[in-house]
């Protein structure tokens, strides 16, 4: 997945190739004060909007943003692998990523004797909301990049209000026009804070729960599979059935690479 800056850089490039076709100076666009309130209002209303009970996954949602975990399908099938080979998780595991948490409460819950639909139904449960954290984070964000359009008005306003206190003055056309293009500064500062970046922000963070989703019902179909004592090559199949084609499997290289470890 693109990183954060790699896309802030890419639209940052792309703008300066516009601004200078069009034989301008990049410090044109640039104004203290518009930036200031775009930033520093879109800043305060995400401290105050943004569901802080959900700090943890803010947090790791923030250091995704930046340097996101690689993750193979097949590494994690060969986890799963593991544990319908054993019964139990690999040792060496994490449990960074929900998959790996759903593996590991769910092949307890096997060892304990859960019932198989009580067991479908703990982890179904865990994993919808831990889903639905990420996906109320992401709808936060998004939500968010409605608000730094509207500070950028709010500093175009008050250089407009500059402007008029300057035509009272009798200022000259040159210096009126000056005045005019930083008044609306403010606003493209408004719109690509909120299309830039702000929106961006929230379709990774919801593309991120989307992925922990659908590795988290593999891992999920493999605990109820081992509580059913699904044969291995059956169960393997069948979870490659809940991905795409690019992503499956074949039995061989899993029991390898297993084998390998």
């Amino acid at each position: 997945m693109i990183l954060l800056p790699v896309l802030i850089f890419l639209s940052g490039f792309f703008m300066t190739v516009a601004i200078r076709h069009l034989d301008q100076s990049v410090s044109s666009y640039y104004d203290f004060v518009a930036l200031v309130m775009v930033v520093g209002g879109t800043f305060t209303l995400g401290v105050v909007l943004l569901p802080w009970e959900y700090r943890k996954d803010i947090v790791t949602a923030v250091k995704f943003l930046f340097r996101p975990e690689k993750r193979q399908y097949k590494d994690a099938m060969r986890e799963v692998l593991h544990v319908l080979q054993t019964g139990r998780v690999n040792a060496s595991m994490g449990n960074k990523f929900l998959y790996q948490r759903i593996l590991q409460d769910g092949s307890e819950l096997v060892q304990l004797g859960f019932p198989r639909e009580r067991l479908e139904e703990v982890l179904s449960e865990r994993v919808f909301h831990s889903v639905k954290r990420w996906k109320k984070i992401a709808s936060s964000v998004k939500n968010l990049a409605k608000y730094p359009p509207a500070f950028g008005l709010m500093g175009t306003v008050f250089g407009l209000v500059n402007i008029m206190k300057s035509l009272a003055g009798a200022a000259d056309a040159g210096k009126l026009g000056v005045e005019m293009s930083v008044a609306l500064v403010a606003t493209m500062y408004g719109l690509l804070m909120a299309n830039f970046i702000v929106n961006p922000i929230g379709e990774l963070i919801s593309k991120k729960a989307e992925e922990e989703e659908e590795y988290a019902q593999v891992a999920m179909e493999a605990i109820l599979m081992l509580k059913d004592e699904t044969p291995l090559l059956e169960s393997v199949e069948l979870l490659n059935s809940l991905v795409p084609e690019e992503q499956r499997q074949g039995f061989a290289s899993l029991t390898a690479g297993s084998d390998a470890a």
